[in-house]
């Protein structure tokens, strides 16, 4: 029987037995997040590796250190600080509107065609986007000001304060550029939170209008913090008077001290009572009048006190009697120009002009008189051209002027550096071991006085040829080999297997070895692959038998690269000059200076 009510019911075998659930692959996904990471970080840090060896060839590691690690410092903590704010704002929002119904919209597509588009689909993930894309933002932004950033926690007080303020010069120069960047970045936080709390008020607004005390709350907190940002970047927007420029002169003018800058102030403390009253409003009142009252405040004190009476002002008052209502603040302009440029501190003396020939006492002003200049840079250069590059390789960039000491006086001398342009090799001698093992430098200098002439018209030179000749005992170059200068914008390889050319001598040429202590040591293994990887050089350097690892790569051989990589807060003038040393070397002078826009 039991055999038959087995073989007549519709019954199935199912196997119950509890199957092994399969474990996370979180290993996988591990590695390949450090796989990802690698590939975008690596270019990074072998360039900071680099970096670092070329700082400390030089001496100036503590420097570079210095620049990196406040760099790294402002990128991490203000993306950080962005990310958690914006964080903090999307999830905040999402809470409070998490128990009212997200109302779907229709949308017409092709003029015809409606559908339905519920836009709680997507407010999740564009949270997370705007997140991600202003902290790396912002956190690159930050990183870029590194020098606002180093001059605010290295200054040093002024005794100097402005006339308008009261404050101290070092607080335009250091101190306000950090705080308007910060205002700046904290504005932009807040104007994200109000345009994220309209989007959510408008997208929860229903028939049955369930929201409606989280939208007057919402949107009066982010109604508070505008305010906020506002009445700080007005307050700080008053010193920018200061530097301003108007038809007559640079500065505060009458009407702005008199009425404007007052109302700027007066402005500021409304905005922080409109916040105040606006924060009330979100948790007390709740009122739209409330919040509308707020906001009239201010715009009525914008067209009060800083259109209208300064309009009027500046129209009937100052204009009719311009010269006396803004003398004081001309003044002001006036004194501290003199101050800035040190022309306070020039002693004037009358004395009668003579125009008689013997007035000019040449013979007790010999040494002025035979210091007159009479070679014109650019006729010199030309000659020189001519005369001393003695091969198509060799290029005289500039001449400069300069003063040495001759027989116990000072004579003016007109110096050129003799440099060697790569690009100017013979075309059949330009491959890698020619560009970068041999013709590795220039050579010497030209130098001759400014007012010499030979009889057939030709400089009348101190130094001159190659190898080097002096007529003056007391300039000797010892060191003539020019490996940075102006025209050097390659990198080359120097104490290698390969001899380095020195100077042609008639149909040979003389060739030498690199003397100096500067460049970063080639190594091996790893480091050499790194370096070749930086320089470009991945097919030659690993595989090349003239460079061992003693050999040093010369790298910024362009002096202004050179300084600007080491000193980048500081501007440079734009024609470095050449001098013979006492020891017989050859040295680079820069003239460099400190700016600002204020």
């Amino acid at each position: 029987m039991s055999e038959q009510i087995f073989e007549d019911s519709d019954f199935e075998v199912v196997d119950i037995t509890p199957k092994p659930k399969s474990k996370p692959r979180w290993g996988l996904w591990i590695i390949l997040a450090i796989a990802l990471v690698s590939i975008f970080t690596l270019p990074s840090l072998v360039g900071i590796y680099v970096d670092s060896l070329w700082f400390d060839s030089l001496g100036f590691s503590s420097v570079y250190w210095y620049q990196l690690k406040i760099k790294l410092a402002l990128f991490f903590v203000f993306a950080l600080l962005t990310f958690l704010v914006l964080r903090v704002i999307f999830s905040v929002l999402a809470r409070l509107f998490a128990a009212h119904a997200v109302a779907p919209r229709q949308v017409v597509v092709n003029e015809q065609q409606t559908v339905m588009f519920d836009p709680s689909i997507f407010l999740k993930p564009v949270g997370w986007i705007v997140s991600i894309l202003f902290t790396l933002g912002y956190g690159l932004y930050f990183s870029n000001q590194w020098e606002a950033f180093a001059l605010y926690f290295n200054q040093q007080p002024m005794a100097a304060t402005d006339p308008i303020f009261n404050n101290p010069v070092s607080f335009y120069l250091f101190s306000l550029p950090v705080f308007e960047i910060l205002s700046s970045w904290f504005t932009r936080l807040v104007y994200i939170f109000a345009i994220a709390s309209v989007v959510y008020s408008l997208i929860t607004i229903s028939k049955k209008d369930t929201a409606k005390n989280t939208r007057y709350l919402v949107l009066s907190v982010a109604f508070a913090l505008v305010a906020l940002t506002l009445s700080v970047s007005v307050y700080l927007g008053r010193y920018a008077y200061l530097w301003r420029d108007h038809q007559t002169f640079t500065g505060v003018t009458y009407t702005e001290y008199h009425y404007i800058l007052p109302a700027l102030f007066i402005l500021s403390i409304i905005l922080l009572i409109a916040a105040v009253i606006a924060l009330i409003n979100a948790f007390v009142t709740q009122n739209w009048r409330v919040l509308v009252g707020a906001a009239i405040l201010p715009a009525v004190v914008f067209v009060v006190g800083l259109l209208l009476i300064p309009g009027y002002v500046q129209s009937f008052i100052v204009k009719p009697n311009e010269l006396d209502r803004e003398t004081p603040f001309i003044e002001n302009n006036i004194s501290w120009t003199r101050t800035a440029f040190k022309l306070d501190k020039i002693e004037t003396q009358d004395f009668q002009a003579e125009t008689t020939a013997t007035s000019f006492d040449i013979e007790n002003n010999r040494a002025t008189v035979d210091n007159i200049r009479l070679w014109d840079r650019p006729e010199l250069q030309s000659t020189l051209k001519q005369l001393q590059e003695i091969r198509n390789y060799y290029d005289f960039t500039t001449v400069d002027v300069d003063r040495y000491k001759i027989d116990g006086q000072k004579r003016l001398m007109m110096v050129a550096a003799r440099e060697l342009d790569v690009n100017n090799l013979p075309e059949a001698s330009r491959n890698w071991v020619n560009q970068k093992l041999t013709y590795t430098h220039g050579y010497g200098v030209t130098m001759n006085t400014a007012n010499g002439f030979t009889g057939e018209g030709r400089p009348q030179f101190v130094v001159s040829n190659m190898p080097i000749e002096s007529t003056a005992p007391e300039i000797k170059l010892t060191r003539p080999q020019i490996y940075f200068g102006q025209k050097t914008n390659t990198d080359v390889y120097v104490r290698t297997n390969q001899k380095e050319f020195d100077f042609p001598q008639g149909d040979s040429n003389t060739y030498t070895t690199y003397e100096g202590t500067g460049g970063i040591a080639i190594g091996s293994g790893l480091r050499r692959l790194i370096l070749a990887s930086t320089l470009g050089d991945l097919t030659k350097l690993p595989f090349s038998d003239d460079i061992t690892a003693e050999s040093r790569v010369l790298m910024r051989r362009n002096i202004t690269e050179r300084v600007k990589a080491i000193a980048p807060f500081l501007i440079f003038d734009e024609d470095p000059y050449i001098v013979v040393d006492s020891k017989g070397g050859l040295v680079w002078m820069l003239d460099a200076f400190t700016e600002t826009n204020r």
